[in-house]
């Protein structure tokens, strides 16, 4: 019976979640659910040092942001807990007993300074400087001196000379010789696990089946390995991602593309885009589509189809897929994005509004935070006292314009289609040109002189707004305006961008 896939995302809390770590999150997420596996969330937390207030909430905000809810961890709890690693301290001394006990491990009473200055020897001649042997096979009676003498031992792994292979999935079967290793600490003298230890002998009891990392933790991988046989466990499928690079190449820093993932959320990107660019960084779909939602993710994700190269940061192509999975949203999950970001209450706007709103202008926008810009002014009343309003509607075909526009929508079925084409119609009817019928309606509808099809403005406005609002219009074009308030000058309109096909 082949094991259940089991991967788990193993960050340090140590500040936010930046794009390389959210890449490999999204990745062991996706396998796990295209195999129905379980995906673990792991905090490394034992390096107290760098660890930061908040941060392991920081890890979780950004994964749920993503949508990449753990199915174990230290929020949702599960069968192989603890899941914080400061809390496994038992289970790591546990383990280094065992290999004690079995003759794969020794204890190791050498003094930092004293390790220190036999490697800087070794370095002089050239030789390997992890391999120490001298207490390899110590006395005991030689050892009960040394405790007696208020030494606290190391706990090292033997590791024996000659190649160390082991396989990655991306690289083939690589070597290392055991003496370039040495014989690593497992457990240090003040009784902390170290990083290699401590990861090998978690995943071991948290039966990881794919350790999917970046290509950075190769260096451990030998390491590690080297401890799953000590162990007598066979090592998972280990799979080293290339790494995010910053736009133009070179180290992702906090200048250069190293924004933490909720900076991306704060500047309005759908999350689903993030999910499916941060994908396709190392991975692509058979039949080479980039828009991809993230069932289409979970359904296509192939670990033979990752790529071996670095990619660099691309915030256009990220921003350009954002727009994308805007505009796939159902109106009324779209609505409630933007309601966040719009002034609903000032400009009166219900949840009706807003939904019609996000319904045709969606194509209009990129980013969440393009909201404002794009509906705002649609919603504002149209300032009608200005000289720019004044000299549209004060022409002598704006009254008959606006007068056959109400009366063709006031009977219309409220869709954009059905309103454009209801339009034109009076425009036909009204025997004008485009450029002198369509300006005098969007001015009333806007107040100004260009913008989005006048049949998805009247919509997303709703049927009282726009008849009110024709009614004002047609009003002043009777020279009937209090100008005393002054209004909003937009230059003047020749109506060049009103033709009689476009409304």
């Amino acid at each position: 019976m082949t094991a259940p896939i089991r991967t788990r995302f193993a960050p340090s809390p140590t500040g936010a979640l930046h794009l390389g770590n959210a890449r490999t999150a999204i990745l062991n997420w996706l396998f796990a659910r295209r195999h129905g596996g379980a995906f673990v969330l792991r905090l490394e937390d034992t390096d107290t040092e760098r660890g930061v207030p908040g941060g392991e909430a920081m890890i979780y905000e950004a994964l749920d942001w993503l949508g990449l809810g753990p199915d174990e961890g230290p929020r949702e709890g599960g069968p192989f807990g603890p899941y914080r690693q400061s809390e496994r301290g038992a289970l790591h001394r546990e383990r280094a007993r065992e290999l004690l006990e079995s003759g794969c491990a020794f204890r190791c009473y050498c003094a930092p300074d004293e390790l220190e200055a036999r490697r800087e020897a070794a370095i002089a001649v050239g030789e390997p400087t992890g391999r120490d042997a001298r207490c390899r096979d110590l006395p005991a009676d030689k050892a009960r001196r040394y405790e007696a003498a208020g030494r606290t031992p190391a706990i090292r792994l033997r590791v024996a000379s000659g190649p160390v292979e082991f396989d990655d999935f991306l690289k083939g079967t690589l070597a290392i010789d055991g003496d370039d290793l040495g014989d690593m600490v497992l457990v240090r003298s003040d009784g902390r696990p170290t990083y290699n230890f401590a990861v090998a002998v978690d995943d071991i009891a948290m039966e990881i089946s794919h350790v999917i990392r970046g290509v950075g933790h190769l260096s451990n991988t030998p390491k590690q390995v080297l401890l799953y046989r000590a162990f007598g466990v066979e090592p998972p499928e280990f799979v080293h991602i290339p790494t995010v690079l910053a736009p133009g190449g070179g180290k992702l820093s906090k200048r250069r593309g190293a924004a933490g993932v909720l900076d991306y959320r704060e500047r309005g990107f759908h999350p689903d885009a993030i999910l499916n660019y941060l994908s396709l960084l190392s991975w692509s779909s058979e039949d080479g589509e980039e828009f991809l939602s993230r069932e289409a993710l979970v359904e296509r994700i192939d670990l033979d189809r990752l790529g071996a190269a670095d990619s660099e940061v691309d915030e256009e192509k990220m921003a350009w897929l954002s727009g994308r999975h805007l505009r796939a949203e159902p109106p009324e999950r779209l609505a409630r994005r933007w309601a966040g970001q719009l002034d609903a209450e000032g400009l009166g706007l219900t949840d009706a509004d807003l939904r019609r709103a996000a319904e045709v202008f969606a194509k209009r926008t990129r980013l969440v935070t393009d909201a404002p810009s794009e509906v705002e002014p649609i919603f504002r009343a149209p300032p009608l006292g200005g000289a720019a309003a004044r000299q549209v509607l004060w022409a002598p075909e704006a009254g008959a314009a606006l007068r056959l526009a109400r009366a063709a929508w006031e009977e219309t079925a409220w869709r954009p289609e059905a309103l454009a084409r209801t339009l034109r119609g009076a425009m036909r009817e009204a025997g004008l040109p485009g450029r002198a019928f369509f300006p005098p309606v969007r001015v009333a509808l806007t107040g100004q002189p260009h913008g989005p099809d006048l049949g998805e403005v009247a919509y997303a406005l709703g049927r009282e707004r726009t008849l009110e609002r024709l009614d004002a219009a047609a009003t002043g074009a009777a020279g009937e305006f209090d100008t005393s308030h002054g209004g909003h000058n937009n230059g003047s309109n020749d109506g060049s961008n009103d033709k009689e096909t476009s409304v």
